[in-house]
């Protein structure tokens, strides 16, 4: 009896431990996310290279600007780029939502997936939801954990 009851106080201590520690705040719906989603999903940082001759280092897959993370928190964006597979059938534009980066931000983060990402050379038929580079807008902003962890996408 005292060995069940101490497996129990073992759950119950890490279940608290879990909901206390959880970065996502489930009393703030909007910060939640709604659609297909997919776990694990790599999620690192680029930023724009605008003294380089090659166009794709500071504009997207259609030649438009890149519109970085700070950018939108300073309220002079309206989204957020992010760089995904688009040869793998993602259309362009398509919006996700990550809810991790909700919470740390304490606000919803509208991405788009309007950047092709050079990670995967492999051509598929189906769309790949594994990994997704986020802009922003300095090398030192690359280093932040927060872009550059694991997470939760939803499309």
């Amino acid at each position: 009896m005292e060995k069940r009851m101490l497996i129990f106080s073992c759950v119950v201590s890490f279940i608290s431990f879990i909901s206390t520690n959880s970065e996502i705040d489930t009393s703030r719906p909007e910060l939640s996310c709604s659609g297909r989603v997919h776990y694990n999903v790599t999620l690192a940082a680029y930023y724009p290279v605008f003294d380089s001759d090659n166009e794709s280092d500071y504009l997207d897959a259609r030649m438009k600007k890149l519109r970085t993370l700070q950018n939108y928190l300073d309220e002079r964006a309206e989204f957020v780029t992010v760089s995904m597979d688009l040869d793998s059938g993602i259309p362009y534009g398509t919006k996700l939502c990550i809810p991790e980066l909700n919470a740390k931000f304490l606000r919803n983060i509208p991405l788009q997936a309007r950047d092709k990402s050079h990670y995967n050379n492999v051509k598929t038929n189906s769309p790949d939801f594994s990994h997704v580079d986020i802009c922003v807008r300095t090398e030192e902003d690359t280093y932040d954990n927060s872009v550059n962890r694991v997470v939760t996408l939803y499309v």
